[in-house]
């Protein structure tokens, strides 16, 4: 339970300094929006992280989750309405830039 919580809080960090990274490209209406955001990013991760290791092949493993975080984003904007993206091609930088900042998170604090 510890792990989803760290994995809640690190998501929710994330998602909040892409959009400062990003400025008016990618924005929250609140706080509440970033939290919600997390959420139903985390279910989703959730539900497709089985169908995609039994889909997707090694050699296509990374560019598989990296197109699928980009839909999700997509998926949340459409469907929160708290979430504004300029355009897909936003969305593609900010999951590019939300991975690697989740890495960097969880380097500092020494877990993966």
């Amino acid at each position: 339970m510890k792990k989803y919580i760290g994995d809640f809080f690190v998501a929710c960090v994330a998602l909040w300094l892409t959009s400062m990274i990003l400025g008016p490209r990618m924005e929250f209406a609140d706080f509440g929006s970033i939290v919600m955001a997390a959420v139903f990013i985390g279910l989703l991760y959730f539900i497709l992280t089985p169908i995609l290791n039994i889909m997707t092949s090694f050699v296509f493993l990374f560019l598989s989750r990296f197109l699928v975080s980009d839909l999700i984003l997509i998926v949340v904007r459409e469907s929160e309405g708290q979430l504004y993206i300029a355009s897909y091609w936003w969305a593609i930088l900010a999951a590019l830039i939300i991975s690697l900042l989740t890495s960097v998170i969880y380097r500092v604090a020494g877990r993966k």
